[in-house]
């Protein structure tokens, strides 16, 4: 959640670079198809998800045009984050080892993600804060609590969840900081001290 800044290198490894890979098998089409700008089944992609689902149901991999000109897969970034990605200060590099490929997207690059007029781009709102710190409007991963369905959201970001409730905050199932064990020495009002 902490924002990027100028002369900072970010480098993720991506499990597959080619945006179009899914569409069309073959390199050498895909490479044509980066070549002559030729992104109409990544569209026809977008477009068969909303006829499926009422809306651009991708969580992840979403495609996005760099400079107005290409389409890359930022994954593997959730959808969440893709507007961060647009005119960031940092170099941000992607790299998959086993197809010996790496490209960059340079600081201040214009990135949008894909979409339709009537059907625009939007993140995913989530209906609860984090149960540990209470943030708000960051991207949470759901956990599973139990085998009966029960299950929290928390920040991906664990760092900025630790800052957060460092700072004070606490969410729904947060507990306070100042009540966990340090070096594991019970403090009062625990369940180790009330069972002595």
């Amino acid at each position: 959640e902490a924002p990027l800044h100028a002369g900072q290198v970010l480098v993720y490894q991506v499990p597959i670079p080619e945006p179009l890979r899914f569409l069309e098998p073959r390199e050498s089409e895909t490479r044509k198809l980066h070549g002559l700008a030729d992104y109409g089944l990544m569209h026809v992609k977008l477009y068969e998800d909303i006829a499926r689902h009422g809306h651009i149901a991708t969580t992840y991999a979403y495609p996005v045009s760099v400079s107005g000109r290409y389409v890359m897969d930022p994954s593997p970034i959730p959808k969440f984050d893709n507007p961060k990605l647009n005119d960031s200060p940092a170099l941000q590099l992607f790299g998959a080892g086993r197809e010996q490929r790496i490209y960059a997207l340079p600081p201040h690059t214009r990135v949008v993600s894909l979409d339709f007029k009537d059907h625009p781009f939007e993140v995913q709102h989530f209906a609860k804060p984090c149960a540990l710190c209470g943030a708000k409007g960051v991207y949470l991963d759901e956990v599973v609590l139990d085998d009966k369905g029960g299950r929290m959201f928390v920040c991906s970001d664990t760092d900025y969840c630790a800052e957060r409730r460092d700072a004070g905050h606490v969410g729904e199932l947060g507990v306070p900081v100042e009540s966990v064990p340090v070096d594991g020495a019970p403090t009062p009002g625990t369940a180790s001290e009330d069972a002595a």
